[in-house]
């Protein structure tokens, strides 16, 4: 089995998220529009800041470039658009702009390499990917990373691959074990109640922090943002508070307040696992403590790739590297995409 496999048809808008530099996430792209284009799938492509140059622009390494097929739609910024690179018919100029020019939509009218960018807000980048459905689009790759997490958000895109690799640390038990935080992190389970979760719904389009009451009622916190607002969240709390919906992140220093003065058993809710930022040794401690920690929008992980290399010259045993990822993810599927990206058999 392939990857295009578990993306497509039962995904239309994925994302591709490395969790360090040089994690292997352009590779992954570009294995996938390779398997995408051996099936003949119409395809588009976002970035969420910028890829597809050959050098890159804070660290000089060099980078793999991402290759495209004739027809492929991708959205790139005018400056970007180069003689040595694939030819683009404009099929749209937007209103947004970067320091390299606006951000356009357009379609590879030849086969060569291309740089792909454009917006960092999810509201934007989800109606760019859009537009490129609009346009003949099937499926729509969306070019991520863990600093710019908001491509992962459920609200943007169907599901996301994990890019992971040996530049995420030297010593491969820390990558699996910094990997698999991410995962965990990723994968909070949503909020079981239907009405729970259409009440904190609510809350949070209204951009709000806000306690659910054991009768379903619901007090709002007088706080502009749920960032180091534990403290004030905590004064609102009563003995039937039951659950407290953060609008924005969740960190360390909030949960722990709001936990250290709850009254009885509650659940912290969150819009889904891009909005967590808790380091992992953070998180195991909040646990001790009786944390429940559950989203609105679960995120749909559907695969992890591995890289074994590291451009700072070391590597893993690559069949070790698989297997052991493997077995510390037993539900979710890993392919070392440095071999293909093929041939999970499960």
């Amino acid at each position: 089995m392939k990857l295009i496999d578990l993306i497509y048809p039962s995904n239309r808008i994925v994302s591709i998220v490395g969790t360090s530099k040089n994690a292997g996430k352009t590779v992954t792209l570009n294995e996938i529009i390779a398997q995408a284009g051996d099936r003949g799938i119409s395809l588009a492509l976002i970035s969420t800041g910028r890829d597809g140059e050959r050098r890159d622009v804070l660290t000089e390494t060099e980078k793999p470039p991402v290759f495209v097929r004739k027809g492929t739609i991708v959205t790139t910024v005018e400056n970007a658009i180069k003689p040595e690179y694939a030819g683009i018919e404009i099929f749209s100029v937007t209103d947004y702009n970067t320091p390299m020019g606006r951000v356009v939509i357009g379609k590879a009218v030849e086969d060569g390499y291309v740089e792909i960018s454009g917006p960092y807000s999810s509201r934007t980048i989800k109606s760019m990917c859009e537009d490129m459905m609009a346009f003949g689009a099937k499926l729509v790759l969306i070019d991520g990373s863990l600093d710019r997490r908001a491509s992962a958000a459920p609200f943007v895109s169907d599901g996301t691959i994990l890019a992971t690799g040996a530049a995420l640390a030297r010593s491969q038990d820390l990558v699996i074990d910094k990997t698999m935080h991410i995962i965990n992190t990723y994968s909070i389970p949503s909020v079981e109640r239907g009405e729970i979760r259409d009440l904190a719904r609510e809350i949070m389009e209204e951009g709000k922090t806000g306690l659910i009451n054991e009768d379903l009622s619901i007090t709002y916190v007088d706080t502009l943002t749920s960032l180091r607002s534990g403290s004030l969240i905590a004064g609102y709390l009563t003995d039937s508070t039951r659950y407290v919906v953060l609008s924005g992140s969740a960190t360390t220093d909030t949960i722990k307040d709001i936990m250290q003065n709850a009254r009885g058993e509650i659940q912290i809710l969150v819009k889904d696992g891009t909005r967590v930022f808790i380091p992992q040794r953070d998180l195991h401690m909040l646990q001790k403590m009786g944390l429940q920690l559950k989203v609105v929008d679960a995120i749909n992980i559907i695969a992890v790739t591995v890289n074994p290399y590291s451009p700072e010259g070391y590597y893993f045993e690559a069949l070790t590297f698989l297997e052991n990822m493997r077995r510390a993810v037993p539900d979710i599927p890993v392919f070392d995409v440095m071999q293909g990206g093929s041939g999970y058999d499960y």
